[in-house]
């Protein structure tokens, strides 16, 4: 199991043992589990600024976000328990035993594993075959020098580049070589081969900062797909074009596992030499794993509506569904079931501590709010407002809860990590917040100091706390010594969310936001500094994936985590903000089509 155990905070708790040692002060312990029923002390008024007086009012930073799209909607579905069992039946007493064996079989050299591994990933199928993978990889690689020496086929490198690197193993580019011409560029013959050229493509995006190959492979494969799209030698083939346009559209390594695999199992059943066990598996698998998301996200859309901060909160973002389908880029594996809830609940309340410091709360009550988190104590919040008690308690009792779960397991010192995550979060939204309501415009690089801790680390942190396989005291000490993959993830978020907000900021009056800052400060037009930030983002790629192939002090599962929460930045921040308004992109597009509407068998 892909599972993995972190350990953060409190010292000289053995490892691996349970303890009664609490995170949270004893008089405030209640006897909760993970279905975080609300207590009688969250049923507060509802926001109504009492304590503020004219000018304070005047100050607030509304945003008037729209509200959710999905309601109760979950609430009610039905779901049929004996197909769930059906479909669990068949996946593990018929298609995984066949495809082990196609996997295993003496007939297969290295490559042709590797093109059939390839092939499981793209429909879904792979973690299914995570010891039997591991040791066809391990052995391959260790022959790599002559599995590369005998192959000159742009596909199959291709493919090896990308399998090899998403499973951890650092393949060099260098086999690409192969394929340029005495002038130094790659062979304009490639062109023909349009299914090496799809997957060159793809293998491109894993590149790292001084492979200025990758970038030229990058650059030759998309000028000619594109120019491919219209022609008569795909026109022929429609599920090919389609295919194509959907990998243009968003490359595997920028895009949620789930996705794609949705998008190749339509273009795998068009393929006239498709395996028909394999195509079934996908298929049984795919709807498996949608009952069991559906009665995930049926769970935590009654605890949503339980704890009722979209009422008593009224100027949050209200995002259940969508904050929920972002942590299958996390785990999509049915058995991380837990992790997807907690991971969830803990992204939910940071919006929550988020909307209020940058969309409703004036600077007293912001300061007052993240004292508050700083103190961890719910003995010093009585004098403050009741909507600042609203936010802090359910953010309170929600990771206390998280905790008494955990504490058995002997986790409580990963919630650790959570908790300090979430202030450090608040501590950066209530610097920005004081920038924000002087109207200053901080240089990019302060800007950016504190913009960075308001990004993409705390939510790999909220990852950790369910995986239990791995040593804690490596996870703790990696995380805590500030990685570059962790700095990397950040920047990656922070630019691209600071480009795509640029104008409904501005228009709000919100001026310190990194792009408003780089412009001021270097005095450059929003095409230039947007070029600029962009360019920033991918070399933030780069880095990620360097660290991803290159970390040692932490086994795989833990950097795989922290290579997924890159992934669905491109989805909800490329063409619009999508988070905050769902209704205007894509995404309510691509979580109708996954959750509500199950593929043929």
């Amino acid at each position: 199991m892909e599972a993995t155990r972190t350990i953060f905070g409190l010292p000289n708790v053995p490892l691996s043992l349970t303890t009664n040692l609490s995170l949270f002060p004893r008089r405030w312990l209640h006897n909760h589990t993970l279905s975080l029923k609300p207590t009688k002390e969250h049923h507060l008024v509802c926001v109504k600024a009492t304590e503020s007086n004219d000018d304070l009012e005047s100050s607030r930073p509304l945003a008037h976000f729209s509200p959710t799209l999905w309601g109760d909607h979950f609430l009610s579905v039905t779901l049929d328990v004996a197909e769930f069992d059906d479909f669990s039946r068949e996946i593990e007493v018929k298609m995984k035993p066949k495809v082990r064996d196609m996997l295993m079989s003496s007939k297969n050299g290295h490559n042709e594993r590797i093109r059939l591994i390839h092939l499981l990933i793209n429909l879904g199928i792979a973690y299914h075959f995570e010891i039997e993978i591991d040791e066809i990889l391990g052995q391959a690689f260790r022959n790599l020098d002559d599995l590369i020496a005998k192959e000159n086929d742009l596909e199959t490198i291709s493919i090896m580049i990308e399998v090899f690197r998403l499973r951890g193993y650092y393949m060099p580019c260098d086999a690409l070589n192969r394929f340029k011409g005495e002038d130094g560029r790659f062979k304009e013959s490639l062109a023909k081969d349009i299914r090496g050229m799809l997957q060159l493509y793809e293998a491109a995006h894993l590149g790292t900062p001084s492979e200025d190959i990758m970038d030229e492979a990058l650059s030759f494969t998309r000028y000619h797909l594109e120019s491919l799209i219209g022609h008569h030698a795909v026109s022929a083939s429609p599920h090919l074009s389609m295919h194509i346009k959907n990998t243009l559209n968003r490359a595997r390594y920028h895009n949620m596992e789930i996705i794609v695999s949705r998008e190749f199992i339509s273009f795998y059943d068009q393929e006239e030499d498709h395996n028909e066990t394999l195509l079934k598996f996908a298929k049984l698998n795919f709807n498996y794993c949608r009952l069991h998301y559906i009665q995930e996200l049926k769970d935590l859309t009654k605890w949503w509506k339980e704890l009722d901060l979209a009422s008593k909160l009224p100027y949050i973002r209200d995002r259940i569904v969508e904050v929920y389908f972002g942590t299958l880029t996390m785990y999509f594996e049915p058995r991380y079931s837990l992790g997807r809830n907690i991971v969830t609940k803990l992204t939910m309340l940071a919006t929550v501590l988020n909307d209020t410091c940058d969309a409703y709360g004036t600077l007293p009550e912001v300061t007052s709010l993240i004292d508050s988190f700083l103190r961890w104590d719910l003995g010093e919040t009585e004098k403050l407002p009741s909507y600042i008690r609203i936010v802090f308690r359910s953010v309170f009792d929600t990771l206390e809860e998280i905790e008494q779960e955990m504490r058995p397991q002997g986790r409580s010192r990963s919630v650790q990590v959570a908790i300090d995550a979430m202030k450090k979060l608040g501590k950066a939204y209530l610097a920005i917040a004081k920038w924000a309501r002087a109207s200053h415009v901080p240089t990019f690089e302060e800007y950016m100091e504190f913009a960075m801790q308001t990004s993409m680390d705390q939510y790999a942190a909220y990852s950790f706390i369910i995986m239990e396989d791995c040593d804690e005291n490596q996870t703790c000490e990696w995380y805590n010594s500030r990685p570059k993959m962790m700095e990397a993830l950040n920047g990656v978020f922070r630019l691209k969310n600071d480009i795509i907000t640029y104008e409904k900021e501005m228009s709000r009056g919100d001026v310190a936001k990194g792009l408003n800052c780089y412009m001021k400060q270097h005095g450059v037009t929003k095409e230039e500094a947007v070029g600029e930030l962009n360019k920033m983002a991918n070399n933030y790629y780069k880095i990620i994936m360097e660290e991803y192939l290159t970390t040692t002090a932490v086994p795989r599962p833990i950097l795989v985590r922290c290579l997924n929460v890159s992934r669905p930045v491109d989805l909800y921040y490329r063409d619009s903000d999508e988070f905050t308004d769902p209704s205007f992109g894509k995404l309510k597009e691509v979580i109708t089509s996954f959750f509500i509407h199950p593929i043929p068998l």
